[in-house]
């Protein structure tokens, strides 16, 4: 990355003139030149810092991807061989700090793989380049000044070696952290978070004991919510039997008592996993701000402990989201005078308040969770789009995509609201409670944020299965009719056909008789038409009786 992207980190100064206000600074904070020398003996800015940091996998993989990644059975596996390896250690540290070993050997896994990687990022040129930088320079600035403190109490800065972001030793502990909860465990003058496991382990175990671990609950149990469900109690607080009343139901046993409070957090929506989290979630969460990380953490202590794997997948199928996305969130809430925090592309409890109460204003379900679909919907709002009544074609062909995966509609995907696709609309509207009279953006949305929760596992609604069971036998009904129908009318063909056949024989049969009259009659007239023996011109004559008679000039010629 071109440094001159970092530039407005310095207040539009160049990286040589931040340098040297930083350090002038130092000095006024009674830092010697002499420190400051050794600590800044080959200070740079360092391009891959800046990388790494709009890379963060927080921001980048879905819940799924992001949990696969980072618990897995060699991971588990290691972690439970060493604890048995250094039994004792553990044993003592989670009795003093009352932290139980596999949250500790968890923490240790995620952040270093046991000790396998502690970063190749020499920690003060790390925290320069990030102080300098655009996104979060004071928080940067601060951990610089108090590396420095670091050095002043005797570590070596060429020893300083961590994480891009400056985090170090065996649990990647901030300079602040390391000043503040380091622990010379094993007393031999010197906190070690790099080469002694004690003070790495005690260190770790302090910081959260000091933040408010509870020995007596785990971080949090996995949940199924029912499909009609108050979103706005996300991230609220209620007892156990408080959640049950609400529908929440457990995936496994439990054994805290139900008077026990439990915040409800979605990492990934609506559409993704639920989870009753307890205090112990939100210590996890004072140590690394991302949801995603908290999660991961008290799920992968769960399973060292040979407990089960999360009962659903959950992969979210929707278009990547990263840390420009987050920021590009921030900035139109606060345009919409919705978030005045700072825009540093980390969605925290400010930002996902702030997504709230926009979700809110637009009728959506309110679940504070930002991804590619609802920033492209916030696109809209600031464009003056979303009040525009008719839905595009590739905007009803996604709202037929939604509807044909959940079995709300078996139609073409071709752009039209037809009969059948409203039709699907309506039983989509019922089964989720969502009251949208119009079809537009709004409800797209809505429909968007909910059809995937329970789709990802093949899921079908009771609701979508009774109205297809419905529709199967309206339509073997409608079947039934139609063979009946076209049974009465080959019938009736029949018939017909028979009709004209017996018409036909009984015209052949009249025909026949005809010709057997007509042949007698025509021998007779052609034995009356035979030569005739009289004297020529004897005209012939019946008398009285019909008998024929010779006229008097026949009569005179016999006399």
């Amino acid at each position: 990355m071109p440094f001159s992207a970092c530039a407005a980190g310095g207040a539009g100064l160049s990286f040589d003139e931040w340098y040297e206000e930083f350090r002038r600074e130092a000095v006024e904070n009674g830092v010697s030149a002499q420190i400051l020398d050794s600590a800044f003996f080959d200070v740079k800015l360092v391009p891959a810092v800046i990388s790494f940091d709009r890379k963060q996998p927080e921001f980048r993989q879905d819940f799924q991807s992001y949990i696969d990644n980072a618990i897995n059975s060699l991971r588990i596996k290691k972690a439970q061989r060493l604890l048995k390896t250094h039994k004792k250690i553990f044993d003592e540290i989670s009795k003093k700090y009352g932290v139980p070993a596999p949250y500790l050997a968890a923490f240790w896994g995620m952040e270093t793989n046991f000790g396998n990687s502690f970063g190749r990022f020499f920690i003060i040129n790390a925290l320069a380049t990030l102080a300098y930088d655009t996104r979060r320079p004071d928080f940067f600035r601060s951990e610089l000044m108090k590396a420095i403190r670091l050095i002043q109490k005797g570590i070596p800065p060429e020893k300083m070696k961590g994480s891009w972001a400056g985090a170090m030793g065996n649990f990647q502990f901030m300079p602040s952290t390391y000043l503040e909860y380091g622990v010379d465990y094993d007393n031999d003058g010197y906190i070690d978070l790099w080469n002694s496991l004690p003070d790495a382990l005690a260190s770790a175990a302090n910081y959260l004991s000091s933040e408010g671990w509870n020995p007596k609950l785990p971080w949090g149990r996995e949940v199924f919510l029912p499909k009609k469900f108050d979103w706005t109690l996300i991230e609220r607080k209620k007892t156990i039997a408080e959640w049950k009343k609400e529908g929440v139901r457990f995936a496994g046993e439990i054994e805290e008592p139900e008077t026990t409070p439990a915040e409800l957090f979605l990492p990934a929506g609506i559409q993704g996993p639920a989870f009753l989290v307890y205090s112990n979630f939100r210590v996890i969460m004072k140590w690394n701000k991302s949801v995603l990380y908290a999660v991961s953490v008290g799920h992968l202590a769960d399973r060292i402990q040979g407990k089960p794997a999360f009962v659903k997948k959950y992969r979210e199928k929707t278009a990547p989201f990263t840390m420009e996305n987050s920021m590009e969130v921030q900035k139109i809430l606060a345009e919409l005078k919705l978030y005045n925090g700072e825009i540093d592309g980390v969605l925290g409890r400010r930002s996902r308040e702030a997504v709230r109460r926009f979700q809110k204003m637009y009728d959506l379900p309110e679940d504070g969770y930002a991804n590619a679909s609802l920033l492209e919907f916030m696109r809209l709002v600031i464009n003056g789009e979303v009040e525009q009544s008719e839905l595009t074609f590739d905007e009803i062909v996604d709202l037929q995509k939604i509807l044909s995966k959940g079995q709300y509609y078996k139609g073409p995907i071709d752009g039209k609201l037809g009969k059948t696709t409203q039709q699907g609309i309506d039983l989509f509207k019922k089964v989720y409670g969502i009251r949208s009279e119009k079809t537009d953006r709004r409800l797209l949305e809505k429909m968007k944020v909910q059809h995937l929760r329970n789709m990802e596992n093949g899921e079908i609604d009771p609701l979508v299965k009774e109205f297809r069971r419905r529709e199967e036998l309206r339509l073997r009904e409608e079947m039934k009719k139609k063979r009946e129908l076209a049974r009465k009318k080959a019938m009736e063909r029949r018939r017909r056909e028979e009709e004209r056949k017996r018409e036909e024989r009984q015209k052949a049969l009249k025909l026949q008789k005809e010709k057997k009259t007509v042949k007698p009659v025509e021998s007779k007239v052609k034995n009356q038409q035979k030569p005739s023996t009289s004297v020529p011109g004897a005209a012939v004559k019946k008398n009285a009786k019909g008998v024929e008679t010779k006229n008097s000039a026949d009569k005179e010629k016999k006399t």
